[in-house]
């Protein structure tokens, strides 16, 4: 299992070669487990996803035919040391690093309600373009079953500490939460 990050967000547009992130198995930790920050860097800020989960084995996908590829989609939150040059720094070079939310059937067409504390934004189906984002990492490595694909980050950056308990609410269910430690 893998995970690739399409590096942009919801609205913008997804490029023939976008710029992309792989994530290693190890960095990715199942709903439920708390993310351990490590002792590399004194403070430590993370990015909440939108990713989606591969169903069937597949390279080269057409937009169209995507939807026969994707089964599943929930939030993920990254870790990333505070001061990092870009958002692609360190993301996924280190274990423990990307949580994974409830996985949830993809909704059909609608938007979303995402919350965060007290930040609540609106994310269309269409803004994430997740056709698109599949389609264009298809195109260099070939999905599997298992694989992770984040079509987007949201434009929240979160502080995070131990001791913290972070959850993201989609359509005000419980999606994504993580107890940092």
């Amino acid at each position: 299992m893998k995970a690739i990050a399409v590096l942009r967000h919801p609205g913008d547009c997804v490029e023939t070669a976008p710029r992309m992130q792989l994530i290693a198995d190890s960095a990715m930790v199942a709903a439920g487990r708390p993310l351990f920050l490590p002792d590399f860097a004194p403070s430590w800020r993370a990015r909440i996803g939108l990713a989606f989960r591969i169903s069937r084995l597949g390279k080269d996908i057409a937009p169209r035919f995507v939807g026969r590829y994707v089964d599943a989609f929930c939030l993920c939150m990254q870790l990333m040391p505070e001061g990092a040059a870009g958002d692609e720094a360190w993301g996924g070079l280190f274990d423990n690093c990307m949580a994974l939310g409830t996985w949830r059937p993809v909704p059909d067409g609608e938007a979303i309600g995402i919350k965060l504390e007290d930040s609540v934004c609106d994310v269309g189906l269409g803004d994430i373009d997740m056709e698109q984002a599949v389609a264009a990492v298809s195109r260099y490595a070939t999905l599997k079953t298992g694989d992770v694909i984040v079509a987007a980050f949201l434009p929240w950056v979160v502080g995070v500490k131990a001791g913290d308990d972070l959850r993201v609410d989609v359509d005000e269910e419980p999606v994504l939460s993580v107890r940092v430690r």
